[in-house]
């Protein structure tokens, strides 16, 4: 009796784990990828602590423990995202600031 009762619970266990839907939404593979591209493309100092958290979150998914993954994806895909911003930015605003400081100098003389 006790074997079928454990046998059931293991079923209906699997069940869920099988249904149940994961709560990250990325492919660990693309997440460890952009975190490099953002090392290359974007802020390198923010990019490397993207790619510690991808690595950190794909080797706790591989391990079965997702629900512990979801925290360092969720967190590296924002040190990708300000990377990105970042680098961005610092293409914007460089030659706009040129360009201020070249009028401020017209204007002087």
């Amino acid at each position: 009796m006790e074997d079928e009762e454990k046998a059931a619970e293991s079923l209906v266990s699997t069940m869920e784990a099988a249904h149940s839907p994961s709560p990250i939404r990325c492919c660990w593979l693309r997440l460890r990828y952009l975190a490099a591209a953002s090392i290359i493309c974007g802020c390198s100092c923010l990019g490397v602590m993207a790619l510690v958290f991808a690595i950190k979150a794909e080797e706790r998914h591989k391990a079965g423990r997702p629900e512990e993954a979801a925290p360092w994806g969720a967190r590296a895909r924002r040190l990708i995202l300000a990377s990105f911003t970042v680098w961005l930015a610092v293409l914007i605003l460089a030659p706009l600031l040129l360009w201020l400081l070249s009028y401020a100098i017209a204007q002087a003389e």
